[in-house]
């Protein structure tokens, strides 16, 4: 049973969650909890993000939001942060909690469902298959025919007349330099 279409749905009404109860804790006053909503904020729209394009920057420091387990701890520990005693924001970090906990419980069931396309190893191999190239650093979840963008290591600068170490051809990363071992015993060393 495909139920990718239901799960991106459930992520998106999760971000907006997050996003209401955000500003619901930024509105309870004080400086800690103006932070803190901010955050949830941001949080919720990098969820809601997520659900559409994968950017490679922020995939890369977020893989958890590449399983079930990952995203159900993010979503519970989201909406803990979000309860208070207002109750826009208590029932907003109570849905969030709730869905949390129903992720993490079908992390286990994870071989009799479909996975949603965005939580693939697919999609986070071609988001990360963009990060560091020249070239657009996000892919479309909806387009799987894009070709990846090859990566662009330096090849030139390490020849061996400038270099006191010799660069090996079929490494594309340049290699570490040696340094003279360090004298401790003499004074003069610091």
């Amino acid at each position: 049973m495909n139920l990718s279409i239901v799960f991106r749905v459930v992520n998106i009404i999760v971000a907006a969650f997050m996003i209401i109860g955000g500003i619901m804790t930024c509105i309870a006053g004080g400086f800690p909890n103006f932070i803190q909503g901010i955050f949830v904020i941001i949080f919720g729209l990098m969820t809601l993000l997520f659900e559409f394009r994968l950017p490679a920057m922020i995939t890369q420091f977020a893989s958890f939001m590449f399983s079930f387990m990952g995203r159900g701890l993010f979503y519970i520990f989201l909406g803990c942060i979000t309860l208070s005693y207002r109750g826009l924001a208590l029932a907003s970090g109570i849905i969030v909690a709730v869905i949390g906990i129903v992720f993490v419980i079908l992390h286990f069931f994870r071989n009799k469902i479909d996975i949603p396309s965005n939580m693939t190893k697919r999609a986070f191999e071609d988001a990360m298959s963009g990060y560091g190239s020249s070239q657009d650093n996000t892919t479309q979840l909806n387009d799987p025919t894009r070709p990846v963008p090859p990566l662009n290591y330096p090849t030139d600068g390490f020849s061996t007349t400038q270099s006191p170490y010799v660069a090996n051809p079929n490494n594309p990363y340049p290699p570490s330099p040696t340094y003279p071992p360090a004298n401790y015993t003499k004074s003069s060393a610091v």
